[in-house]
C-alpha cells in the first residue's frame, strides 16, 4: 500500500490516516516485519528530498505504532532512489509492505 503526501509535507493528512487505519487491521495480528520506504518528487534539492522522504517514512511508522503495531516489527527501508516513480503526485509517497 502507498500513502501519498502533499508537496513539501511530511505530516499525514486525513486520507493518509484513514488508509493506515484500514491497513493496520491486517498488520496488527501477524508477526511479520513491515517495511516502510519514503520517497519525494523530482523538485527541490537532493539532500532536502532525502530528508523529506525519511520524515514521511517516520510519520507513517509513528502512525502505525499509534494504531497498535509493535514498533519492533517496523523497519525503515531507504529507497534505492529517493525520487519516487510516476508523476510528482505519485512520487510523493511512503510505501508500506509486509515482508517475511
Amino acid at each position: 500500500m502507498s500513502v501519498h503526501f502533499p508537496r513539501g509535507q511530511a505530516a499525514l493528512d486525513t486520507d493518509g490516516q484513514r488508509a493506515l487505519r484500514i491497513a493496520t487491521a491486517a498488520y496488527v495480528g501477524i508477526g511479520t516485519q513491515i517495511a516502510v520506504t519514503g520517497y519525494a518528487d523530482r523538485t527541490g534539492n537532493a539532500a532536502a528530498n532525502a530528508d523529506l522522504a525519511k520524515r514521511r517514512a517516520v510519520a507513517v511508522r509513528d502512525e502505525l505504532v499509534k494504531l497498535g503495531v509493535d514498533p519492533r516489527r517496523i523497519v525503515l527501508v531507504p529507497p534505492a532512489t529517493v525520487t519516487g516513480s510516476g508523476s510528482d503526485d505519485q512520487a510523493r509517497r511512503v510505501d508500506v509492505a509486509v515482508t517475511k
